[in-house]
């Protein structure tokens, strides 16, 4: 019970979800436009450790503190991801990939790397990354 009560602190002082303005849509094409649209935004002030963001369907969780446009990026090739895979789509191919990464390598961060799901959006983000600053 006192889990919970402690739960229920944090989440309470978790900012207001927010959507993407228009100019963010606009900075983020890299993913679906219908996506931009529904995604929102929350920022939290704690996720697990070493976590800086997480996204769950459409809600993007970003650490306090931990705000900038590359994570954000990260996170939303995410939000695409679990709107074409649909939940249990997503969740049964992230944690495949997971499991199949701890039997190969037998460490958290090199299964955690080696996920499909994380390696396309480090892929996309970097491009993403790459393109805005030849944009600058």
């Amino acid at each position: 019970m006192v889990e919970l009560a402690r739960w229920a602190t944090v989440w309470h002082r978790a900012g207001v979800p927010r959507p993407l303005g228009p100019d963010e849509q606009i900075r983020f094409g890299h993913v679906e436009r219908e996506i931009l649209g529904r995604v929102r935004i929350v920022t939290v002030p704690v996720l697990p450790p070493g976590v800086g963001g997480m996204s769950l369907g459409r809600w993007v969780l970003i650490r306090r503190g931990r705000e900038h446009d590359a994570l954000l990026a990260h996170e939303l090739v995410h939000a695409e991801q679990w709107h074409e895979h649909r939940v249990p789509g997503f969740l049964a191919r992230y944690l495949w990939g997971y499991a199949s990464g701890l039997v190969r390598y037998r460490r958290h961060r090199l299964a955690y790397l080696a996920i499909p799901f994380e390696r396309e959006a480090r892929r996309r983000t970097a491009r993403w990354v790459r393109t805005r600053r030849l944009q600058s």
